[in-house]
């Protein structure tokens, strides 16, 4: 049985002479501060076989933090705890699955540069402005630099507002500086109608389905229905309707398969839309979010269920995706789209380069949609309608397009 360690005290605090190995050992005790419990956890940490004192209190020294306040000795929280306190909040106020996910990964980044275990008072402008270094040097997404830089942030005034640091750094450092949301592109109409063109002309196969048929659908909903692209991937054939009818697209696809018995291929489909139902207005209702790497379904962002009227090109295609779809017996709830976030950027990317066009975002026929509406003067209500975006927000991102209301604005005033 291995016999019991003896340690004698020295006349230096956390120094222990072992009897054994005739050697010092030394002892740093230490409270790091748990936000589940509320309350502090007691540690330590050991250094064995010194052969001298000197060694010995060298090494304590190293063990010890160089400098503490009051509120640091009583407090000493992590990152790691930091978030732990902010899973804590996310539970408690019911946080979207999404959020929570987006923060686990977006912590996973942060841990890549500082460790986990690094104590938020040891964070001061310099850490911070290291960190965004860091950060930009690996190259990131200037999307994904903000979000991290998002996350960081919001950690550190979490701890703030909690009182479990005694000032934050963030009120005197700089913020990250990233690429602008309001720099994306507008995508002018003869660019469009190139790419159009190219999902039109060419042919993509797979599993037995030509897929650029759908590609040039999608494609269409983000430039005139202005969709975000995990709003167009959450898509179902029972998303849309006939405005004059109010008749759902799920029970025109129930009707026609009980008509023909659901025999798929049957050439009787081809009537399934007469004269009357193809010139009949539509709209598309946005109702969910598709988060492809997660395979969650979410509410739109700001929680703005909306309806937006198809304009006759898209209408036209979605009528003759239908149709195929309706012939190869599918049901109203097939999401339309069955491709991650990704797919769609890279066809987007393919398509651009063959037609010699500058690289565009899914998210930049977003923008195109807002900007042209507000081109043609539609009222900022209905913009905010259809868009889902608040006015609030749309006159911070588009302000540079209001300055011409300056003038009405300056010749009411004149007339007085």
């Amino acid at each position: 049985m291995r016999s019991k360690i003896k340690r004698k005290k020295t006349r230096y605090t956390g120094i222990y002479f072992n009897e054994r190995t005739k050697k010092y050992d030394v002892k740093y005790n230490y409270k790091e501060y748990n936000p589940v419990t509320q309350k502090n956890d007691y540690k330590s940490k050991w250094v064995y076989n010194l052969a001298t004192v000197s060694e010995a209190k060298l090494a304590l020294a190293k063990l010890r933090p160089e400098k503490q306040t009051d509120r640091d000795k009583d407090k000493d929280i992590t990152l790691k705890g930091a978030y732990e306190l902010w899973k804590i909040k996310a539970e408690g106020q019911n946080f979207s699955p999404v959020t929570i996910i987006n923060t686990y990964k977006y912590m996973n980044i942060i841990y890549r540069f500082l460790p986990a275990d690094t104590k938020l008072r040891d964070i001061d402008e310099d850490t911070y402005y290291r960190f965004c270094g860091d950060l930009r040097a690996v190259g990131y997404a200037e999307e994904t630099m903000r979000s991290v830089n998002a996350t960081f942030r919001k950690l550190l005034n979490l701890a703030y507002k909690k009182r479990l640091i005694d000032e934050n750094i963030l009120d005197f450092a700089d913020n990250m500086k990233t690429g602008q949301k309001s720099d994306y592109r507008v995508i002018e109409k003869e660019d469009f109608d190139k790419l159009d063109n190219y999902f039109r002309q060419r042919e993509y196969w797979r599993n037995g389905i030509n897929n650029y048929p759908k590609y040039r659908l999608l494609f269409n909903l983000l430039y005139y229905c202005g969709l975000r692209i995990g709003e167009a991937l959450a898509l179902s054939y029972s998303d849309f309707e006939d405005c004059k009818t109010k008749t759902d697209i799920s029970r025109q696809l129930s009707a026609y398969k009980n008509a023909v018995g659901n025999a798929v291929g049957n050439t009787a489909g081809s009537t399934a839309e007469d004269s009357s139902e193809s010139s009949a207005a539509m709209r598309v209702r946005v109702t969910k979010s598709y988060i492809s790497d997660k395979k969650l379904i979410k509410e739109p962002k700001n929680k703005k269920k909306r309806t937006i009227p198809l304009s006759s090109e898209p209408k036209k295609l979605f009528r003759a995706v239908l149709s195929e779809h309706i012939e190869r017996g599918g049901m109203p709830e097939d999401r339309i789209f069955p491709w991650t976030s990704e797919a769609c950027s890279l066809a987007l990317k393919k398509s651009c380069k063959s037609m010699e066009l500058p690289y565009y975002t899914c998210h930049e026929f977003r923008h195109t949609f807002i900007s042209n509406l507000i081109r043609k003067g539609v009222p900022l209500p209905v913009v905010e309608k259809v868009s889902g975006d608040t006015q609030e927000m749309i006159l911070k991102r588009y302000s540079h397009m209001f300055e011409a209301d300056e003038i009405l604005v300056l010749s009411a005033l004149e007339d007085l």
